[in-house]
Order: C-alpha cells, then sequence, then structure tokens
C-alpha cells in the first residue's frame, strides 16, 4: 500500500493548479467590469455651449500670386557735353524735385568760347551798321542820278552780306550758350535717388548718365500667372493686395506676354496709387485673384476663432446638427488675425458650431444643450 501513496499524489496535483487557475481567471474578469470602462459620448449628459451661425465672409474666395513693384517712371538724366564734374550734392535715397540741379560741370572753355563768340557777333553788327549807312547813301545817289546802277547793286550786296555775317554771329553765341546751359544736369521730375553715378572730379561725355531717378508717387506691381488665372482678371479691374502687411487694391493694366523666349509665360501688371510714397520699388506683394464658380464669385465663410480645436496638425471645429449633437468636422482657415476666421471649405453658410466654455466638455456625438453667454 505504502507503494501506491506516490502514484496518487502525483495525479492529484494538477487538478489543484487546475482550481488555482480558474479561479484567478474569475478575479482578472472582476476587474473588467463595464462600471470601469470608459462610457460612450452619447451617455454622457449634454454639453452646455453657445451656438455661433456660419456667416458668409464679405470678401470673396480668392487664390493669390506673388508680385514685386517697379516704377512706372524711371530715368537717367545723362549729361551733354565732354567736362569735368565739378559739383554733385545729391545722395542716394535723396528726394529731388523738378528742375532740380543735380550736377554742375566745369564750363571755362565755353566761357571763353562765349566770349569769342560775342566779340565776332560785336563785329558784325558793326559792318553791318556801315553796310546800312552806305546802301542808303547810295539809294539817294542813285535816285538824284549822280550814281550809277551797277554801283548801287555792289552796296546792295555788301548790305546782304553784312546782314548774314551778323545773323551767322548771333547764331555762334546762341549754340554757346546752349552748350553752357548742358553744363547742368537737372531732375526731369520729381522722385527719389536711387543710384548715384559720378562723383567730383569725374570726367564725363556726352550721354554719361549720372543719376538713376524713380518717381515713385504711383508704382508698378508685375506678377507671373498662369492662362487659367488670366482669363479671370480684365483691364481696369481692381484687385486686391497684401504689401508690407497692409491690404490695398490696385488697378489692373492687363496682362502681357513675358517678353523673354527663355522664360515664356504671362506676367500680370497693376497700377497701384503711392502718394504718400509708402511703398518702395522691390517691395514683394500678394496678389488677390477672385475665384469663380458658374461665373458667380464663390465666398468663404467667417466664424468666431475661439470655436477653433487643434489636434497636431489638424484644425477643427464642432458642428451642431439638427438632432442637437456635435459632430468634429476638420476645416481649412485663412490666416488672419482678429476675433473671427475665415473658413475656407469644411463649412456651410448656416450651420451652427459649438463654443463651450469647457474645451474637454465637447466630443463627437455628444448632445449640446444652446445657451447664451
Amino acid at each position: 500500500m505504502n507503494s501506491l501513496h506516490p502514484a496518487v499524489s502525483t495525479y492529484a496535483a494538477p487538478g489543484f493548479l487546475g482550481v488555482l487557475l480558474v479561479l484567478a481567471l474569475v478575479g482578472g474578469c472582476r476587474e473588467l467590469e463595464p462600471s470601469s470602462a470608459p462610457r460612450r459620448a452619447a451617455d454622457l449628459p449634454p454639453c452646455s455651449a453657445e451656438l455661433q451661425r456660419v456667416t458668409p465672409d464679405q470678401i470673396p474666395r480668392s487664390t493669390t500670386i506673388v508680385g514685386v513693384t517697379e516704377p512706372l517712371r524711371r530715368t537717367t538724366p545723362a549729361a551733354r557735353v565732354m567736362a569735368r564734374v565739378t559739383e554733385a550734392t545729391f545722395r542716394e535715397g535723396e528726394r529731388v524735385l523738378p528742375g532740380q540741379v543735380l550736377v554742375r560741370l566745369d564750363t571755362r572753355d565755353l566761357s571763353r568760347r562765349r566770349v569769342q563768340a560775342a566779340a565776332g557777333q560785336d563785329a558784325a553788327r558793326a559792318v553791318l551798321d556801315l553796310a546800312r549807312m552806305n546802301v542808303e547813301r547810295m539809294r539817294a545817289l542813285h535816285a538824284s542820278g549822280a550814281l550809277s546802277g551797277a554801283q548801287l547793286e555792289q552796296a546792295e550786296a555788301a548790305f546782304t552780306q553784312a546782314t548774314a555775317g551778323a545773323t551767322t554771329a548771333g547764331a555762334a553765341i546762341g549754340e554757346v550758350d546752349v552748350n553752357l546751359s548742358y553744363a547742368r544736369v537737372d531732375a526731369p521730375f520729381a522722385g527719389v535717388v536711387v543710384r548715384r553715378l559720378v562723383e567730383v572730379g569725374d570726367l564725363v561725355g556726352p550721354g554719361q548718365p549720372v543719376a538713376v531717378i524713380e518717381d515713385d508717387s504711383r508704382l508698378r506691381v508685375v506678377a507671373p500667372i498662369g492662362a487659367d488665372l488670366a482669363r479671370r482678371v480684365t483691364p481696369g479691374q481692381q484687385l486686391f493686395m497684401e504689401i508690407a502687411e497692409a491690404r490695398i487694391s490696385g488697378e489692373v493694366e492687363g496682362v502681357i506676354p513675358s517678353g523673354d523666349i527663355r522664360a515664356a509665360g504671362l506676367r500680370l501688371q497693376l497700377v497701384l496709387e503711392n502718394p504718400s510714397h509708402t511703398y518702395q520699388a522691390g517691395m514683394f506683394t500678394t496678389v488677390e485673384i477672385p475665384l469663380e464658380a458658374n461665373g458667380r464669385e464663390v465666398y468663404a465663410v467667417r466664424i468666431p476663432r475661439s470655436a477653433l480645436i487643434e489636434r497636431g496638425q489638424l484644425t477643427g471645429v464642432f458642428v451642431v446638427n439638427e438632432q442637437s449633437e456635435a459632430r468634429l468636422r476638420w476645416v481649412v482657415i485663412d490666416e488672419d488675425g482678429g476675433d473671427t476666421v475665415r473658413v475656407l471649405s469644411g463649412l456651410r453658410v448656416g450651420e451652427h458650431v459649438a463654443i463651450a466654455p469647457d474645451a474637454e466638455c465637447l466630443s463627437d456625438g455628444r448632445s449640446v444643450t444652446a445657451v447664451g453667454r
């Protein structure tokens, strides 16, 4: 009998371990009772929230293109005679007026030529006066019969030559005076000096620029544009643009070819009035091209910024449906400032978005009770 005890003991052990395993499983199941599981949003009590109606934005939906400003008028005043620069008091960035002297040139050679021309003119006038008196005397003698016709003709010829000489001398001094006027370079119109091209002591020749002046009272905005967008704009149309953190409008001048076979395409040109000189040439600007659907402008919608929720890189809102349930919807917004925000897609006019004092209160599918502020 004693030899049977070990066998009985070995057989009973597995049964005992099985009982322990069953008890452990039962204990584990108790820990997963439904009372400790998360409750569904539909089973939660209603969330109190303010409902805001989605309204249309006053600005039509648009796409943007980037352009740069340039002056409508740009000039390079130049010298018209060869001379040395004796005065150049203007500076880059300085604003100049029409007729303002930019450069003065050395006029000593021209001044000596004028003295010579003036002396020649005086001599020619003296010869003319003498010829005039002579011809008058000859005419009187011829009338009395004391002078032949041939002698009178000689006096008349001398007078004609003297008149031509006086005219030539006058033209010579006039030419010197014109050259003296070229000894200064003036600003042709009001503008700003963007480049200074000469210094005192430089020798300049005819046609050599001394400065670059731009009229910044009116600017041109030039932006590359695709053929599909080009069909949406017409000359004279007013388009909005953003420049230097300001939103202003400009008039469409036209859409023209790029003019460069190496960079074929179209470019949009707008005229921007700038009487206060707030903007400068070379500034980047964003031009808004309105979008259309079936011939009508497409408008975005606007909602309070407080209705937005952020989930990582996504932006959404809770839309309350007719069953007073909050439904999470992802939207695309336009980055603008203020208490309201433009929504480019994801919402329709007339829908309602929820704004809850407790951001954790709203969840997808939870009932909403509308409250006022």
